[in-house]
C-alpha cells in the first residue's frame, strides 16, 4: 500500500490556483452510456480498493459528489449498484471509484485487471456542489462513504475555497485502517484550511464533539452505510448543527 496516493493535484495556500474547471464552466453532462478501461487498481485497506478508469469519450463531465452505474450481468445476475466518484471533476476523462469488498458485485469490479473494460452509465446523484459554498464545511465519512466527499474536498481545494474544511473519518470494516488516511494527513500538512481527524480509538460522534466546532455556522455532509447517516445526523444536530445545513447520504453494502 503506498504511503499516500497522489491521484489528485491539489493547490493550497501560497501555491493556490483556481482550477481550470472552475464553477463558471463546470457542468454535468447528460446521463449517457460509456465504456471504461481499468488503468489502476490499488488496495487502500485490506477490504477497500481504489479503481481508476479511463472513459472512452471526452465529453463526460460531472459535479463533485456524483456517481456512475456499472451495467453488466455476471453469472445470470444483473449488476445494479451505483458507485460514487472519488476523484475531482478536473481529472476527467479519468475517474476514480472507491470500492469496498462487501458482495459479489463489488468483488467483481475489484478483481478487474488493468486493461479490462467496464460498461457504465452516468453521471447520477444529487448530493453535489453546484456553486462554491459560503460557509466552513464538516465532512463525516464511514468506510467507502469517503468517495463522494473526497471528490468535493479535492475540487474545493483546487478551486481556492477560502473557508475551513474539516474531515472526520472512520472505517467499521477495519477500524485501524482508513481509506486515503495518508493522503488526508499529507493535505492537512500542506493546506492550512484543511483539518483531518480519524476516529479510530474513540467513537465517531465523540470525535466530532471533541473538536469544539460551532456547527451552527457550518455545512455538514455525511456519507455512511445503512442507518448510520440518520444516526450521525441526529448527533450533529444535537451538537448545534442546523437541519437546513446538513446533508446525509447512505449507501448499501452488497
Amino acid at each position: 500500500m503506498p504511503a499516500w496516493t497522489p491521484y489528485t493535484r491539489v493547490a493550497c495556500d501560497a501555491q493556490a490556483e483556481v482550477c481550470l474547471q472552475s464553477l463558471s464552466v463546470l457542468r454535468r453532462s447528460p446521463t449517457a452510456d460509456y465504456v471504461a478501461t481499468i488503468v489502476q487498481s490499488t488496495f487502500l485497506t485490506p477490504t477497500i480498493k481504489s479503481v481508476r478508469l479511463r472513459l472512452d469519450r471526452d465529453e463526460f463531465q460531472f459535479l463533485p459528489g456524483q456517481s456512475v452505474w456499472p451495467r453488466f450481468e455476471r453469472e445470470g445476475r444483473k449488476f445494479s449498484k451505483i458507485y460514487s466518484i472519488a476523484s475531482s471533476p478536473s481529472q476527467c476523462r479519468e475517474i476514480e471509484l472507491c470500492i469496498s469488498r462487501v458482495g459479489w458485485s463489488s468483488a467483481y469490479v475489484q478483481d478487474l485487471a488493468i486493461g479490462q473494460t467496464l460498461p457504465l452509465r452516468g453521471p447520477y446523484g444529487l448530493m453535489t456542489l453546484s456553486e462554491l459554498p459560503v460557509r466552513p464545511r464538516l465532512y463525516i465519512a464511514e468506510g467507502s462513504g469517503i468517495a463522494p466527499l473526497k471528490s468535493q474536498i479535492d475540487w474545493l481545494l483546487e478551486s481556492g475555497f477560502s473557508h475551513p474544511i474539516w474531515l472526520v473519518q472512520t472505517n467499521p470494516e477495519t477500524s485501524d485502517q482508513l481509506p486515503y488516511a495518508a493522503y488526508w494527513q499529507h493535505l492537512s500538512q500542506q493546506c492550512s484550511s484543511f483539518h483531518y481527524r480519524s476516529a479510530t480509538s474513540q467513537g465517531l460522534e465523540w470525535t466530532i464533539a471533541s473538536l469544539g466546532l460551532n456547527l451552527a455556522d457550518m455545512d455538514v455532509e455525511i456519507c455512511a452505510v445503512n442507518d448510520r447517516p440518520s444516526q450521525i445526523q441526529t448527533a450533529v444536530m444535537a451538537m448545534g448543527a442546523r437541519a437546513e445545513q446538513v446533508r446525509a447520504e447512505k449507501f448499501y453494502a452488497f
